[in-house]
């Protein structure tokens, strides 16, 4: 019973923040990475690269109902927003 139970909890982990929808719907050009995180939560991926001449670029990903809502933030503010579905790794 236990395991049915935490395999629901991780199945529907990324299903509380809504649809991709809701979430592009609560991030903004130009917020900063705390007001991002503060509007949806820790993301469920990120990557951080030094950007000669432009500074930090990092990419925050929020896991949808429906699929993946990547965030760019360049120097410390949302440049771009966008919605997708999940590339599978295994070839299905």
């Amino acid at each position: 019973m236990m395991a049915v139970v935490m395999v629901g909890a991780l199945t529907l982990a990324g299903c509380g923040r809504g649809s991709k929808q809701d979430v592009v719907n609560k991030v903004k050009t130009g917020m900063t990475k705390e007001e991002v995180e503060k509007a949806l939560g820790n993301p469920d991926g990120y990557d951080a690269v030094e950007v000669p001449l432009l500074g930090k670029n990092e990419t925050l990903k929020y896991n949808a109902s429906d699929g993946v809502v990547v965030i760019n933030i360049q120097s410390g503010k949302v440049l771009a927003i966008a919605s997708g579905e999940e590339k599978k790794t295994d070839g299905k």
